[in-house]
């Protein structure tokens, strides 16, 4: 991995990572970037191997942002560093397309594993996100949702639920998506009448059920 971006719109956990990286890796050149617009600037500037991701910045917050990426560097390397609970998210980004998803709240010594693991074998999971992907796999996906209601929601539909969580208004929502606002009202009321809730704390607490805690 000799060029890698870290893409996190707070200077300190940038640098913070930056250190811990060179630490493992010696001789490794390192990008910042604090919003999605500047890493696609980079991206079509010149090739990186690997993009340190966070999900919750600026132009970032939406599992789209995967497939775009990809589609200007097919093989990129995307390791999602985020703060976002794993066991909610951390396979719909694999899934669309990331090659691992690392919990900030992780050890730093699991960072340089992550990079490692990507290096030679082009994924990383941790053992949490690999036994999660085992029950997909032998689970049917009736019993999934039942035992997690929040798989039964699209990746927009995630995205918006994500967005109402955290206290934003629809109009909020709409400008971080960049969607209607009767587009993502159309999605709060399926997100609703999938999860059986009728207010956003309702919502709240489905997440905080399902979270790792």
């Amino acid at each position: 991995m000799k060029n890698i971006i870290i893409a996190d719109d707070h200077s300190i956990v940038r640098f913070g990572t930056e250190v811990a990286i060179h630490s493992t890796f010696k001789d490794t050149k390192i990008t910042h970037a604090s919003t999605i617009k500047e890493v696609y600037s980079l991206l079509n500037f010149r090739r990186f191997d690997l993009l340190l991701l966070d999900i919750n910045m600026p132009g970032g917050n939406n599992i789209n942002v995967i497939k775009e990426i990809l589609n200007i560097q097919p093989d990129l390397k995307i390791l999602v560093f985020s703060s976002y609970d794993e066991n909610i998210y951390a396979l719909r980004y694999i899934e669309a397309g990331a090659a691992g998803y690392l919990n900030k709240n992780t050890a730093m010594e699991e960072l340089s594993n992550a990079i490692q693991s990507i290096q030679e074998r082009g994924k990383y999971m941790s053992a949490a996100i690999k036994d999660l992907y085992i029950t997909k796999l032998t689970t049917s996906k009736a019993t999934i949702s039942k035992s997690n209601p929040l798989n039964k929601l699209s990746n927009r539909e995630m995205d918006v639920a994500k967005h109402l969580i955290e206290g934003h208004s629809i109009q909020d929502v709409s400008s971080m998506l960049n969607l209607s606002s009767s587009t993502v009202s159309t999605y709060k009321s399926r997100i609703f009448e999938k999860l059986g809730v009728d207010n956003i704390p309702d919502l709240i607490e489905l997440f905080k059920l399902h979270s790792q805690g």
